[in-house]
């Protein structure tokens, strides 16, 4: 059975008998198949594209280090907990300032807040990975700490002090510990690091 065209392909009017097209509209079609034909071109670009760069991340991946993929759970893990309480409206666990106050003075690189650690990574490797081990702390109480022995001092017994005040003693006694070593292999770091990146942009989308 032979198609016989009725409407005009380009302005879909009616066709007389043995046209295919309108003559007026020979140009006008050519051009929006030409423009078609590009589109769909670009899509395929884009999707080729995409499977090459979810190739290239994957191989560059599996190149990795447990150390590399360690330290991408922990980043992964403060950036959660940082962000996590600054949805809560906490403000900074040890000097007890608020978003508003902290926020209030001035810019600091890599913003106004950090993960705090309540045990630090370096002498507790063992809660490193533990989300209830990382509070919102402003950049001085934390950045600040580490380079002068007495504020050090004053900004752990702050840290816990008020972390006992707001969480309860009953946690401060189990961070303090002791704790057994943790030894995590590289599927359960790649799904650690990977589950706190997505309840990070998922917490971003929440707040957006």
């Amino acid at each position: 059975m032979t198609f016989k065209r009725t409407r005009c392909p380009h302005c879909k009017a009616k066709l007389e008998t043995g046209q295919r097209i309108h003559p007026d509209c020979i140009e006008p079609w050519a051009e929006a198949q030409a423009a078609k034909k590009e589109r769909e071109e670009a899509k395929r670009a884009r999707a080729a594209a995409k499977v090459e760069r979810a190739e290239t991340k994957r191989r560059k991946g599996a190149l990795k280090t447990r150390n590399e993929v360690l330290a991408e759970a922990k980043v992964a893990i403060q950036a959660f907990r940082r962000l996590e309480e600054l949805a809560k409206g906490r403000g900074c666990i040890s000097c007890k300032r608020s978003r508003e106050e902290v926020e209030s003075g001035p810019w600091r690189p890599g913003g106004y807040w950090d993960g705090g650690h309540f045990k630090s990574k370096g002498a507790y490797p063992e809660l490193a990975l533990e989300p209830l081990n990382i509070w919102l702390q402003c950049k001085s109480c934390n950045a600040g700490s580490g380079k002068y022995a007495r504020k050090g001092y004053t900004v752990a017994a702050s840290f816990e002090a008020n972390l006992a005040e707001i969480e309860g003693q009953e946690l401060v006694d189990w961070l303090n510990g002791p704790h057994p070593a943790k030894h995590y292999d590289m599927d359960q770091l790649t799904a650690l690091r990977n589950e706190y990146r997505a309840k990070t942009n998922e917490l971003k989308k929440e707040r957006a």
